[in-house]
């Protein structure tokens, strides 16, 4: 990993975007992580297009744009891959089309939006390169970008392995649901595998897996990682906000439900120094233990498993009940195509009302429009906001 730029890694001057600097260096640790592994697995390394150090000159997007030299920074680059893969262990290059910028007040969000993107530079070095695989990273928020990129690429005569989609592929996901048909033409799965035609179909079957695993294990523990899966498959869509706040409520309903039948407990006669009443409101034998123990070391209630939850609705119930009511049948059985044609068609209306000064839409307001902007963190805080649901989104993606 040469190319992240966190204080916090970078600011040690050792390893993340540091490495540029000593592109020897890298070459060094590549050939150690080759011989460490016997060649038994492919190294691969990931970067910027270069650096700059705001400890010696504070960065300015402006006067980077106005004074930066494209062809030496593109040298600089052209020099980092060309020693990195010198001895032939790496063929495999992930390439985040920012500079980096280390030091100073920068922090990682501000090196994922301010310093331009430059996929040119990326572009060329799939041309000069041609033994080696660039993929392209940084800005791609959608799946007919990425698309439109890999098609610039090879109509310049270059050879992209692909395109590296993070954050826009956790905010939207149904958005890249069609990426076998659009970019690889491959509408076609071998009978063992089975794509998923709707929405309705990716809920159902996530939502066995959901109750399988609340079957397994405590709701309280493992609701919440459950359903934050399901929390932008609707983004883009009319009410999706809603939706979350929904999943949120939901979330919430097993401790809910536990910390009724606690204090339900308490209220029993004799319960501070007994655990039978605590097995009687959780409908379950008290364990010897807990019987020796008394209420006091609340083993009882560390051992049984709960019953607070019988007659609740299975998480998949939930979940799709909270689709249908937000977004209805229709959404909920939109193809996949048809979902991918309306995002274009959206796009297209965003960049019309631009273009005549006209409102557009925003997906913080809980709009239809999934128009987005050019960089992919402006998605995310356009989709993941608000909300204990978001905020798990949030934490993962910092």
């Amino acid at each position: 990993n040469g190319g992240c730029p966190s204080p916090a890694v970078s600011g040690k001057k050792c390893f993340g975007a540091a490495l540029m600097k000593d592109p020897t260096h890298v070459a060094k640790l590549v050939r150690a992580i080759h011989d460490g592994a016997e060649g038994t697995m492919p190294v691969s390394v990931k970067c910027r297009i270069g650096l700059h150090d705001a400890d010696a000159t504070p960065f300015s997007r402006q006067i980077y744009e106005e004074n930066k030299s494209l062809q030496g920074e593109f040298d600089e680059l052209r020099k980092f891959v060309e020693t990195v893969a010198s001895d032939g262990i790496v063929t495999d290059f992930q390439i985040h089309a920012r500079i980096a910028v280390l030091g100073g007040t920068f922090s990682p969000a501000d090196n994922r939006k301010i310093p331009p993107l430059r996929y040119d530079h990326v572009r060329r070095l799939a041309r000069e390169f041609p033994e080696l695989n660039f993929v392209l990273n940084g800005g791609i928020h959608s799946l007919a970008q990425a698309k439109a990129e890999l098609e610039a690429a090879q109509s310049e005569g270059g050879r992209p392995a692909g395109v590296m989609v993070g954050r826009a592929f956790v905010a939207d996901p149904w958005g890249f649901a069609t990426a076998d048909e659009v970019l690889y033409r491959d509408a076609v799965l071998d009978d063992n595998q089975q794509r998923p035609r709707n929405r309705r179909e990716v809920l159902e079957a996530y939502g066995r897996h959901a109750d399988d695993e609340e079957r397994r294990a405590d709701p309280t523990e493992v609701r919440r990682p459950l359903v934050a899966a399901c929390a932008h498959l609707f983004a883009g869509e009319e009410n999706s906000r809603k939706f979350r706040l929904e999943l949120d409520e939901i979330v919430g309903r097993p401790e809910k439900l536990e910390r009724e039948a606690k204090a339900q407990v308490w209220s029993l006669p004799g319960a501070a120094t007994t655990s039978s009443s605590l097995a009687s409101a959780f409908s379950v034998a008290p364990s010897s233990a807990a019987m020796g123990g008394g209420w006091d070391d609340m083993q009882a209630m560390d051992e049984a498993r709960p019953a607070w939850d019988e007659g609740q609705p299975p998480l998949s119930e939930l979940i799709m009940d909270a689709a249908r009511r937000h977004f209805g049948e229709g959404v909920l059985d939109r193809s996949r195509m048809d979902s991918y044609d309306k995002k274009i068609s959206d796009e297209e209306e965003s960049r019309r009302r631009r273009a005549t000064g006209d409102p557009v839409l925003s997906l913080s307001a809980g709009g239809s429009s999934s128009i987005i902007g050019d960089d992919e963190s402006e998605i995310i805080e356009k989709k993941v906001s608000g909300g204990v649901v978001d905020g798990w989104f949030k934490e993962g993606l910092n």
